[in-house]
């Protein structure tokens, strides 16, 4: 239903308030927000979006899992491939290897408003302006989420003390980098996750990096392909800069950071709300968690605490 045409138009009219709720509205709203759920065509656009904003989206493994419970299992095995006639299953069947890690559904709601003039206007892009809107909102609010997240009332961050990123090197300063130090924290992180290893780190850390060169005068940083060690590097606005005790830079497989989307996006409009200023607003609601499962597939340098 909500690939149809029949709802992308029924669903873009509501946003312009142009009509009264449609079967085909009713039909497909979330009775967690009392909103609609965007049309597929729109959701296709939304989600594209909302990847370029946020560099952990891009890294991270995405799992839908809206009609499963609040318990997720994940499985780690060392595969091998073998020559023979023969298929040895021994080992394969150990409970062990099981993870059992609880998600939740934490919910990430944003506001975006809009003139009625444009709203009614149908020359007006609504469509564009909405999804772009919310996609850049929601994506700064989750990577803020994934890098530094609590856990409380909101997903378990790549940084968090206990349930994130171990510790692959402690800085000898608390305002500076050695090159030695970047080559500890590369190595580490076992070669399996060094494989597919990318490194994150802020804008200010990143220049602090550039400028870093080995005993043969080799700067650590390729620009020629914005990589260190042919791992390439991701600016991401969320992750501290360098201070005391601050995690500041994370290398390792960031497709071990599990972002479980538990209910798509949602839209309903506020229109009595914000009529006396000529407005409409466009309330969107999602519910997702996000953790790392393997610990040690991330490793983090930390500065010095004093």
């Amino acid at each position: 239903m909500i690939n149809s045409t029949a709802y992308y138009n029924d669903f873009w009219n509501e946003m312009r308030g142009k009509q009264a709720v449609t079967d085909s509205l009713y039909n497909n709203r979330e009775s967690k927000t009392n909103a609609y759920h965007l049309p597929g065509e729109s959701n296709k656009k939304y989600t594209a979006v909302l990847q370029k904003e946020s560099a952990v989206r891009q890294l991270a493994t995405v799992v839908n899992a809206t009609r499963s419970d609040s318990r997720l299992w994940t499985f780690d095995c060392e595969g091998q491939a073998e020559w023979g006639d023969m298929v040895n299953l021994e080992g394969m069947d150990n409970e062990d290897d099981f993870q059992r890690f609880e998600v939740q559904a934490y919910r990430l709601s944003e506001l975006v408003r809009l003139g009625l003039e444009f709203a009614s206007d149908q020359s007006f892009a609504i469509e564009d302006y909405v999804i772009g809107k919310m996609a850049r909102c929601f994506g700064t609010s989750e990577e803020q989420a994934f890098i530094n997240g609590t856990g409380e009332n909101q997903p378990t961050g790549i940084l968090h003390a206990t349930d994130g990123a171990e510790t692959g090197v402690t800085a000898e300063s608390d305002s500076a980098i050695s090159y030695d130090e970047i080559i500890k924290l590369y190595l580490s992180v076992d070669k399996k996750y060094r494989k597919h290893g990318t490194w994150l780190m802020n804008a200010e850390t990143a220049l602090a990096l550039r400028t870093l060169k080995d005993s043969a005068g080799n700067y650590l940083w390729k620009e020629s392909d914005e990589t260190i060690f042919s791992k390439p590097v991701q600016i991401v606005d969320s992750m501290p800069s360098i201070g005391k005790g601050q995690k500041v830079i994370a290398f390792g497989d960031f497709s071990n950071y599990w972002l479980v989307q538990r209910f798509p996006l949602t839209i309903r409009t506020l229109k009595e709300k914000f009529a006396m200023r000529g407005q409409v607003g466009y309330l969107g609601c999602e519910y997702l968690d996000g953790k790392l499962i393997r610990k040690d597939a991330v490793k983090v340098l930390q500065m010095a605490a004093d």
